[in-house]
């Protein structure tokens, strides 16, 4: 029993604070902030990989087309039909088509990029949350000991209690 200001307390009645509660709350809310980076790097690895497939996909149409082209344009040629007039339009239309293709090309390696740039950025912050998760971890697992020490030191109050109970009981009717 504990005697404060001629009141007397039982140490089962006071009841002790965490000490690192603070500490505890604190990584607990770094883990959650860490998943949402995650989550958002996840979103951008998704817009990331639909532009680049868009891209990609914008080459391939490209490069198709001008395949077609090019291979009727041949057979026009092979059968004599086509101008000198014609034979300088396909060559600027060839011209500016591989321009096209080429610019199509590095909007396709932008796009590889930036998804290669967010897939990294979530490897980062993967890595971060399972920093933080066994920082939370370790400050979970010494507030876990924190309670069964106390849990296990007001059992031994406890059982001192009873047993001064018991043999102060004892001692009255010896007494008596």
């Amino acid at each position: 029993m504990v005697s404060r200001g001629g009141l007397r307390y039982h140490q089962s009645v006071v009841t002790r604070k965490y000490p690192l509660d603070p500490l505890r709350r604190v990584r607990e809310e770094n883990v959650d902030r860490e998943v949402r980076a995650l989550s958002g790097s996840l979103r951008q690895i998704e817009a990331a990989r639909d532009e680049a497939e868009r891209a990609e996909a914008r080459q391939r149409e490209l490069e198709a087309s001008m395949a077609t082209t090019l291979a009727a344009e041949g057979q026009l040629l092979g059968r004599g039909a086509l101008t000198a007039a014609d034979l300088a339009r396909g060559a600027a239309w060839k011209i500016a088509s591989e321009m096209e293709c080429a610019l199509r090309g590095r909007a396709t390696e932008h796009a590889r990029a930036g998804l290669d740039a967010a897939e990294n950025e979530a490897a980062q912050r993967r890595r971060d949350l399972a920093e933080a998760k066994a920082k939370e971890e370790l400050v979970s697992k010494h507030h876990d000991a924190w309670v069964r020490a106390g849990q296990a030191a007001s059992d031994a109050r406890d059982e001192e209690d009873a047993e001064q109970a018991h043999l102060g009981l004892r001692g009255r009717r010896g007494e008596r």
